[in-house]
């Protein structure tokens, strides 16, 4: 039998550690495929493989997280973006590339074509949330100042309304991807975009 010096010496337990930045790459795909009401706090734990109380003590409550989240979504499209002006390619092939990459993002998921985290699920929140409103005026306002650069780097004579052509061919195309539609269909539609923008082949 032991003793309590014995049972003194054992260590105590201590929450395990995990990675933030993947826990939160966990719950955004959650967020994503499910919305925020639709995303319970014990969802998010199976996803991130983290207890609920180490979540609340790493991100907050579940809004806390899902703005993590969107701020996450946020800060890698400013890095994509950054990546295709720094890359000063022809205009069409910007334009494809971007499509491409934009297409495959949004038919993936974890229950199927998802579409954007901040175009299908924060427009819900956003008309009774500020915060969360003023996060995806962030998110369009990113994407109209991108892609305006871009236009402007490829010697549009309209770069503002190229641009505004292209981010809402991309917001209709995350739509198109929730509900389902085909590749094909999506890739018509961009290259269908590239050609008005750049002008055929």
């Amino acid at each position: 039998m032991q003793n309590r010096t014995e049972i003194s010496k054992k260590p105590r337990g201590r929450p395990r550690a995990f990675d933030r930045d993947e826990a939160l790459q966990a719950a955004a795909s959650r967020f994503r495929t499910r919305g925020f009401s639709g995303t319970s706090l014990d969802e998010l734990s199976q996803a991130t493989g983290v207890n609920r109380p180490s979540l609340a003590a790493a991100f907050g409550d579940k809004r806390d997280m899902y703005l993590a989240s969107l701020e996450r979504t946020y800060a890698w499209l400013e890095q994509s973006f950054a990546g295709l002006i720094d890359a000063k390619l022809p205009l069409r092939e910007t334009l494809e590339r971007m499509f491409r990459y934009t297409i495959n993002v949004y038919l993936g998921g974890e229950e199927g074509p998802s579409g954007c985290i901040a175009l299908n699920t924060a427009v819900v929140e956003a008309v009774v949330d500020p915060e969360i409103r003023a996060m995806l005026a962030r998110v369009l306002d990113l994407e109209d100042r991108a892609i305006g650069a871009l236009m402007v780097q490829a010697g549009s004579p309209t770069p503002q309304a190229h641009a505004h052509l292209v981010t809402s061919v991309i917001q209709a195309l995350s739509i198109r991807a929730r509900t389902g539609r085909p590749r094909e269909e999506m890739e018509a539609i961009a290259a269908s975009c590239v050609d008005l923008v750049a002008g055929p082949r």
